[in-house]
């Protein structure tokens, strides 16, 4: 027993020495331990080391608040006088205005020269409005006179009728030759608005050749209407045939008779020619007051915009 203790002992103090030796190398000193443990820290040193810190912090604040001051730091503004505020809205308004006089400028040279364009067109229709009036006026006296003729037979004893001569004169009654204007460009002026290219005085004219057409158009529409119900007579008096033979001036192969019997249808062929030579009178009233104002156009757009009328 006491062998066993002995042994038991010494193998506890072995093991003792055995961990102390295997220790040794991390074996701490008891003092230095405790020298180095927080819970040990003075309390001058943490409140040193808290100090520090609050400094630190305090430092830090300070700097941060400074960049934070410079980034929203607004930069001073020059102060100007009420002379450089003047300028300046002197500046913005000449600037302002140039550039709409310049635009005005540029669109006054594009519509002149459109105007030019159009005022050239205008001029061509009215130098074929006028050549059809000169050959219009021309063919309506030469009814008047054609309607005189006939008139004067008919009212002469049937005995002195000359039926050659009834008949050259009828021809130009039953002709119906109403004026057609070329205005082309005077109706896309009127529709597209660039009527507003010309001067007023210029306008008035135009607008005035619209109007006076519009009334010769009635006055033939009303002359060819005439000449219609005067032809339901000569269906009953005369030949057509021998009318068509003098009409495309060939030589007349047709007998030209006059079947006039009595006195009422006289009068009835007296009276319808009556008519339709004042319906071409109206007509040739209108065809010259529509050429007064075609030479007054013409005479406005070569003086306004220098163009050539031969």
């Amino acid at each position: 027993m006491s062998e066993v203790k002995d042994k038991g002992e010494k193998t506890k103090e072995k093991g003792v020495v055995k961990s102390k030796e295997n220790n040794s190398a991390f074996d701490i000193p008891q003092s230095d331990l405790k020298e180095h443990s927080p819970l040990d820290t003075p309390q001058s040193e943490l409140k040193e080391n808290n100090s520090a810190f609050d400094t630190s912090h305090s430092e830090l604040n300070e700097k941060l608040q400074t960049e934070k001051m410079e980034v929203h730091h607004h930069p001073e503004i020059e102060k100007k006088g009420l002379k450089e505020y003047i300028l300046e809205g002197l500046m913005i308004f000449l600037a302002v205005m140039m550039g709409f006089i310049a635009e005005n400028i540029r669109e006054h040279y594009t519509e002149h020269k459109n105007a030019q364009i159009l005022a050239q067109s205008l001029l061509e229709d009215m130098k074929k409005d006028t050549a059809s009036l000169h050959a219009l006026i021309a063919f309506g006296n030469k009814r008047m006179v054609a309607a005189d003729s006939v008139l004067s037979i008919l009212h002469s004893p049937r005995s002195g009728w000359n039926s050659a001569s009834i008949y050259t004169n009828m021809v130009p009654l039953l002709t119906s030759l109403p004026f057609i204007s070329t205005d082309g460009t005077y109706t896309q002026m009127k529709t597209s608005g660039t009527l507003r290219y010309f001067n007023q005085p210029l306008v008035n004219i135009i607008n005035a050749y619209g109007v006076q057409l519009n009334k010769t158009v009635y006055r033939d529409d009303v002359t060819t209407k005439g000449m219609w119900l005067m032809a339901d007579m000569i269906f009953d008096t005369m030949s057509a045939e021998a009318l068509n033979d003098l009409r495309a001036k060939k030589s007349v192969t047709h007998e030209m008779y006059i079947r006039i019997d009595n006195v009422k249808i006289n009068d009835k062929f007296i009276n319808l020619i009556a008519v339709n030579k004042g319906f071409g009178f109206r007509s040739l009233q209108e065809y010259q007051q529509q050429l007064k104002i075609a030479d007054k156009l013409i005479e406005a757009l070569t003086k306004e915009y220098s163009l050539d009328n031969e």
